[in-house]
This record gives C-alpha cells, structure tokens and sequence, in this order.
C-alpha cells in the first residue's frame, strides 16, 4: 500500500478524532483539521495522538503490524512535512529476537518458534544546515513511537489483556516531535537537524541502541541530543534530565527559567535513565530528556487520548523548540562532560514493590507516582503520592537508595516498610516480589 494511502487509512481508523477541550486544554472526542503551519499548537499535538493512539493500532508493539502501520504513518508525515530522508528513506530497519519481549536479556532459542526474529524499524528525517561551516554537525531531537501492545511484560495490568494505546508513552512525544520538524522545517537552522522516531524503545532502547552503531550522521558530529518521552501530562513542573551533561545547559536553562513564559524546570543531572537519552549519552554525547512525569494511567490500558493535556504539551514543545534554536541557530559549543558522580546509578535487582516512582521528587525519601493493583505496595494501603521514608530498616534517600536497598531483597520475605501519607507515618509490613 502506498504512503498516502496508509495515512487515509489510519485517519478513517482512528474515530472518533481528536478536539480541543474547551474547558481545559486537553485532547477530546472530535472530528476537527489539524492546522499545518509552523506554528506548534494544541490542534496538531491531538491530532497526531489521535492517529498514534488509535485502537486500530492494537498498541504498537515492536515487531507487530501495528508498530509497522505507525512507522509508514510517521514516514509519510515526515515527508509532507518536507524533511529530508536519510540513506535513501525515511525508515532505518533493524530485527530483534522474540525472546526480548519476555526478557531483554534473553537470547534466542532457534528451535523455538516463540523467539523468530521480528524487525521495526526507525523513522528518520533531516533539514539541513543553512550554514556552511556548520552544518555537517547535527542536534538530534527524538521520541520512541512504540508502546506495549496488548500488555504482558512490562504492563501494571497483570493479566489484563488489552490495547496499552500509550496516549502519553509515547504518542505525545511524538506528536511534539512532528509539530517541531514542521516547524523547523520551514525555518532551517546553521546546524543540520535530526528528527528520530525510535522503534523498541519499550523493549529496551533497541532502537537508538541500533541508530548509535549504525549512525546515518557521524556520532563524532553529533552535538547534542534531545529526546521527548512522555510530555502529555504537564502538572506543576516539567522535568529535565541530563542537565549535568554539558556545563552549556545550565546557562541556557536559566536563560529560560528568566523569561518566565516556560513551564518550572525541575532539573536532573543524570544522562542515563529509562530511555533513548541513555544510548546517546553512553555514547559521549549531551543529551536532555524532557519528561512529565509518571501517572496512574501508565503502562496501562487507560493511557488514552482523552488523558492528554494538549495544551501542557505544547508548552513542554516550545521549551525544546528554544533551546533547540539556542544551539543549533549558531555554533555555541555544547561540551560533554560526565553527570555529577552525586546522580548514582541505581542498582540491579530482582525484587520489587510494584511502585513507579516520582522520578523530580528531591528526597528525602521515594514519592510514588503510581502502584500496581494487587502488588505488593498496594496490599500495604500504600498509595500515589505517598513518600517511602525506610525499607528492611534501612533509610530511602531517593530513587537510588530505593533500588539499592531492593536489591538485598528477596522475594516472598516479610520486611518492615515506613512511608508518610497525608503526613501522618505508617509501618507495614511488606513482601517483595519477583520481577
């Protein structure tokens, strides 16, 4: 089937659309055009989620055939967009083992036909540099497009099989990403831009992984890396990790936090975490990942477009629209350097509490974001919000601490759990399960 056709398709599939909630900025029941200027708007961030978001693409699940409508979607928007493709198109495909879907660190069994070999692929698209000096250096700007399918791992729907749409992970940073090319591309930097969808970023960064050792754009001439990972759901503050990453993003972040037009910026050091920021950063690169933060609706079925604030993302989009102006309008220099050695790395471990944390909270303690039904933390009455203050006997500094302490544990072993809820301090206790 034809690009154009696909996109039709997707269209007439993903009903009803997408309108602007009149009452508060987020994405609604409708059948309203998306607008296609350069400007960034609410109008054009529900439209695209609306497509991404759609039950017609049964969650888009890497490998699947709605991960490969998603993708040929994206291609065809690039295009139209008037990106440049790279190698000759728009999609870089890779394969991966079955098995990575029951375990990222599986390797294959060929005798089994569970683990065949399925491939995705990501979506890539260019506008080149203006300037002649500098436009063989690059800013890569990023969002993995793929989610969880039906459920099963990685899913806080234990058993519960249904289309994870993933409206926040990650159809939103998409749409940011779609409405940023468009407008760079009617307004061309100095500096070469980069537009990457990553595919199998859910089962483990697969593929930026894929894209760093099969750069289309030399690794060497990459300046820095901003990638957009669940931006639908702007409440207080918007947060950014990897601000440690490069001694520039400090003054360009408080260059920022001056204006006072732009969302409060909770900053987080670190360059590794939970997403495609990792591989680029492993890779010497600096790197930002805007970040909204977790919610009840994550990783589960309820992740849908009625949840988005279009409005809030928007505003996370123009945050990355002026600092992506900022460094690629000229040839400030965005020096690597290595995330303060204070940002620990948190610990392997096999156990856990079916908690997801509140990744900005400061300390002292772990703040939930969300908690798994029937998990653990649920059965101890703890609940999104709370502030787990001690575990085993031992103090919860932050994220860090929490995983370091999980990994001492065993599973099915009773441990004494302290948290704060509603100010008031409980002590349960609690069993660790497996993971």
């Amino acid at each position: 089937m034809k690009p154009s056709l696909i996109v039709l398709v997707l269209v007439a599939l993903a009903s009803p659309l997408w309108a602007q909630d009149r009452q508060g900025d987020h994405c609604v029941s409708g059948d309203f055009p998306a607008s296609s200027g350069p400007e960034i708007t609410t109008a054009g961030i529900c439209a695209t989620i609306a497509v991404l978001a759609a039950d017609s693409l049964e969650g888009r699940e890497a490998g699947s055939p709605g991960s490969d409508r998603a993708s040929q979607y994206l291609a065809e928007r690039f295009r139209s967009i008037g990106l440049e493709p790279l190698n000759g198109g728009f999609l870089q495909s890779f394969t991966f083992s079955a098995a990575v879907r029951r375990d990222p660190h599986a390797s294959p069994d060929p005798s089994s036909d569970s683990d065949a070999i399925l491939s995705t692929a990501n979506v890539i698209g260019i506008v080149p540099g203006i300037d002649s000096r500098l436009a063989d250096q690059a800013v890569v700007i990023g969002a993995h497009y793929d989610h969880l399918g039906f459920g099963g791992r990685g899913s806080l729907a234990p058993g519960e099989q249904a289309i994870h749409n993933g409206a926040d992970d990650n159809a939103s940073g998409v749409a940011a990403l779609l409405e940023l090319a468009q407008q760079f591309a009617a307004r061309p930097m100095a500096r070469t831009l980069i537009f990457v969808a990553f595919g199998g970023e859910e089962l483990g960064t697969l593929g930026s992984q894929f894209y760093i050792t099969h750069p289309l754009w030399p690794v060497d001439q990459t300046v820095a890396m901003l990638n957009l990972d669940m931006v639908g759901r702007l409440r207080e503050q918007l947060t950014v990790h990897g601000t440690g990453t490069s001694p520039a993003w400090t003054a360009i972040l408080d260059d920022l936090d001056a204006q006072g037009s732009h969302p409060t910026i909770a900053r987080v050091p670190d360059g590794f975490g939970p997403s495609d920021q990792s591989s680029f950063y492993g890779a010497q690169i600096p790197v930002l990942w805007f970040f909204t933060g977790a919610h009840e609706q994550y990783h589960r079925p309820t992740d849908d477009l009625e949840t988005i604030d279009g409005a809030g993302a928007v505003r996370v989009a123009n945050v990355v629209s002026a600092i992506t102006e900022t460094i690629a309008s000229t040839g400030l220099e965005i020096p690597y350097a290595v995330a303060p050695t204070t940002q620990r790395r948190a610990a392997a471990f096999s156990v856990g509490l079916g908690i997801i944390p509140e990744y900005s909270f400061p300390g002292p303690g772990l703040k939930v974001a969300s908690v798994r039904p029937d998990g653990p933390a649920d059965q101890a009455r703890v609940s999104a919000g709370d502030v787990l203050l001690k575990l085993a006997d031992r103090d919860i500094e932050d994220v860090y601490g929490y995983t370091a302490v999980l990994s001492d544990l065993e599973a099915g072993v009773s441990y004494t759990l302290v948290y704060e809820h509603e100010g008031e301090l409980h002590t349960v206790s609690v069993e660790p399960a497996s993971r």
